[in-house]
């Protein structure tokens, strides 16, 4: 058999070398193409569930503003409000987590990105409830900025990851996990000091 090199092509006397090498290179595309799903997948199961924290690479953590002495844990006003909006968080945090967990369990991208927006879905109703309580009138400010925004832009963040996925972008979705790890950090701080005791834990 005689083979001479041009560039990066072959030339063979064998009919069958063109035929075997085209067959070869959509497995070796697919591979990489599911590896890199893998890997975008691999990111998102902690990102999306928000159980476990990545270090935060790059990032500044947002400026949190802390909640105002007037009203305090005590004070009716606020508790009534932390009771409720606590209530809404218990009522759709466990469900957003089965989400992401199907959505890590997936075994292919498809799945894991129509599970990814199960758990959309539910953060946006989950928002929605949270504004439909009223905020005492000394706190509206405060949790327009720490709660509403943050969980607001935590949806954002979601769905470039829910893209991130669907494309196999490791590389982005590392980047977006990031963003919203560092969101986590503000709004965590923000609950604590304010007294909830549900929300932003997830």
């Amino acid at each position: 058999m005689r083979v001479s090199r041009r560039g990066t092509r072959f030339e063979t006397d064998d009919d069958d070398a063109s035929v075997r090498c085209n067959r070869r290179m959509p497995n070796v595309r697919r591979s990489a193409a599911l590896a890199a799903a893998a890997a975008t997948m691999g990111l998102l199961t902690a990102c999306g569930g928000e159980s476990g924290r990545a270090p935060v690479r790059e990032v500044s953590t947002p400026t949190v503003v802390q909640a105002a002495g007037a009203a305090r844990v005590t004070d009716p006003a606020r508790a009534r409000y932390v009771q409720q909006v606590d209530s809404v968080c218990s009522r759709y945090n466990p469900r957003r987590e089965r989400a992401v967990s199907d959505a890590a369990g997936a075994t292919d991208v498809p799945h894991a990105v129509a599970a990814y927006d199960d758990n959309i879905g539910l953060a946006e109703a989950q928002l929605r409830g949270v504004e439909a309580i009223t905020v005492p009138s000394t706190d509206r400010a405060l949790i327009q900025h720490n709660v509403v925004d943050r969980l607001r832009e935590r949806l954002a963040l979601r769905r470039a990851l829910r893209t991130d996925l669907q494309d196999s972008d490791a590389v982005s979705a590392e980047r977006d996990r990031a963003h919203l790890d560092a969101s986590l950090i503000a709004l965590e701080a923000f609950a604590r000091g304010y007294g909830f005791r549900v929300c932003g834990s997830r």
